[in-house]
């Protein structure tokens, strides 16, 4: 008897692995996959720049990264922010807030310089654009609808900004591969409806980039969600945002697709390792779990040479008697 139908994706020739950096980018699904990277010793540039959820946000911070050129501040209820970020990207006094941009939007400079892979995760294709200069933002950081004009881009509008994004990315950084997701979170504020409008177009935008361009690449996590995980009780309460059971399959899906069997096979040591480092003993002291540290110990700096666990060692020798 089956309960689901299969969804088999097929394994990519594009492999994601040890020792290539990346950057992530995107909405709130995007930190979560960037926090799976790092916690399994992925090299991420972890700019901190908060999330993006429509295609022009992340293309237009993307080029302003590029050249260096930072995001405008502007005063809301007291806090320096910017139509450009999102709302935690803030400062009391405008020179902190530019001070914090710029060392942000630095990093995210960098990140996308040294990188081998771009990870582009689109929430909404629904945009707004603020009236009374006219110009297409990322976050309306919650001031009322009527300054602002809402539209749903149209896949031509953004298949002609990821071109013009390439223009300047590509030059800046010829090795860079780039993975699309798209984000199996709802957007249910702007109505069940118009979230179907608007998933549907990002999917229609993606194939499109994906087809013409084959350092693009597609992975489905949303599929995944809405229907390989389409039960409620793989969402969080909100019934909205994936729970930690969802995005650690969504995770694994990805590593099956996108790790090669040399990575993967490190990639399982690894997550052995890990478990075994964060092991809460009844008693540190026994000779037994003595003898588990220092055996630990030897299995980490065997797999130190690949990746840096320089963090960990440190911890285990101090659990040495």
């Amino acid at each position: 008897m089956k309960f689901k139908l299969d969804f088999d994706i097929a394994k990519s020739d594009a492999h994601i692995s040890y020792g290539q950096a990346i950057t992530s980018l995107g909405s709130c699904f995007a930190d979560n996959m960037t926090q799976k990277l790092l916690t399994h010793k992925f090299d991420v540039i972890d700019h901190k720049l908060g999330a993006l959820y429509n295609p022009y946000a992340i293309f237009n911070l993307t080029k302003k990264a590029i050249h260096k050129t930072y995001p405008t501040p502007v005063l809301i209820d007291g806090m320096y922010m910017s139509f450009d970020l999102h709302s935690e990207i803030r400062a009391a006094q405008q020179i902190e807030f530019s001070s914090l941009c710029k060392s942000r939007m630095n990093m995210l400079h960098q990140g996308l310089k040294e990188s081998e892979w771009l990870i582009i995760t689109l929430g909404t294709a629904w945009t707004h654009t603020y009236l009374s200069s006219n110009t297409m933002i990322a976050n309306c950081h919650k001031l009322p609808q009527k300054l602002f004009k809402k539209e749903l881009l149209s896949v031509d509008f953004i298949l002609q900004e990821f071109k013009e994004l390439l223009a300047v990315l590509t030059p800046f950084n010829p090795k860079l591969k780039i993975l699309f997701t798209v984000s199996p979170v709802r957007h249910t504020k702007d109505g069940l409806h118009e979230n179907t409008l608007s998933k549907a177009t990002l999917h229609l935008a993606v194939q499109e980039i994906v087809k013409k361009f084959s350092h693009c690449h597609y992975f489905p996590a949303y599929e995944i969600m809405i229907d390989e995980l389409r039960d409620y009780r793989f969402y969080k309460t909100d019934l909205i945002h994936p729970n930690e059971l969802a995005i650690d399959y969504i995770w694994e899906q990805l590593t099956q697709i996108y790790f090669d069997k040399t990575t993967f096979k490190f990639y399982e040591e690894l997550k052995v390792l890990l478990k075994s480092i964060g092991h809460r003993p009844l008693n540190p002291n026994s000779d037994q779990h003595q003898k588990f540290i220092f055996e630990t110990l030897n299995k980490t700096r065997a797999l130190s040479g690949t990746i840096n666990l320089t963090t960990e060692i440190e911890k285990l020798t101090r659990l040495l008697r």
